[in-house]
């Protein structure tokens, strides 16, 4: 194999690794958003019609907010992979605001970890009930606000890591075409003044 079919192949290596990564912020993303979108616009509600009670439904919901929390921790790793991954791409701004984004999210993740066995103590899941509601309802509340600002920071994030895989894949369908024709015109043999004449 010659460096050149070693350069392709490194080439083609990095493009399917880029790819993996990509797919798997995408399903990252969409496991973990997705769940907690759908979860809160279409599950509580339904809850509160199914059990007759939001203070049933929020039992339920005490179990499911455990594994939205794992699901975005593991998310945020991706997400820093990813952004680490795109340290070259073109734009402060847009390198400023992955970070500045991941970092909402990642602290955000840090307080609902913290918030979360505060709110279990409040409830008793055998007997479903509540002790000391004033202060559970003020906990719940600042809860709510929190994921709710992790939330629109994560669409947000997706949106410029979108467009850092945008201005990334521009650059890259640049610099081969100008490499290869630089290349090619370095290479190109000179016509043979013998061979030329009739």
């Amino acid at each position: 194999m010659n460096k050149t079919d070693e350069r392709r192949g490194g080439w083609a290596f990095t493009q399917y690794a880029e790819m993996a990564r990509r797919f798997l912020l995408v399903i990252a993303l969409a496991f973990w958003l997705g769940g907690f979108t759908f979860y809160a616009g279409v599950v509580i509600h339904t809850g509160h019609r199914v059990f007759g009670s939001a203070r049933d439904t929020g039992f339920l919901t005490q179990q499911v907010t455990g594994w939205l929390n794992l699901s975005g921790a593991v998310a945020l790793t991706i997400l820093w992979w990813n952004a680490v991954a795109n340290r070259k791409a073109r734009g402060r701004w847009l390198q400023g605001g992955l970070w500045l984004t991941w970092a909402m999210m990642a602290g955000v993740q840090v307080a609902l970890y913290a918030l979360h066995p505060m709110l279990d103590r409040l409830l008793n899941v055998e007997t479903h009930a509540i002790s000391e509601r004033a202060l559970f309802r003020r906990l719940h509340l600042v809860y709510i606000n929190l994921s709710t600002i992790q939330w629109a920071a994560g669409l947000l994030h997706t949106l410029l890591a979108l467009l850092a895989w945008r201005a990334i894949d521009l650059a890259k369908d640049s610099l081969p075409a100008s490499f290869d024709d630089t290349n090619s015109s370095r290479q190109r043999p000179s016509p043979n003044p013998v061979q030329a004449a009739p």
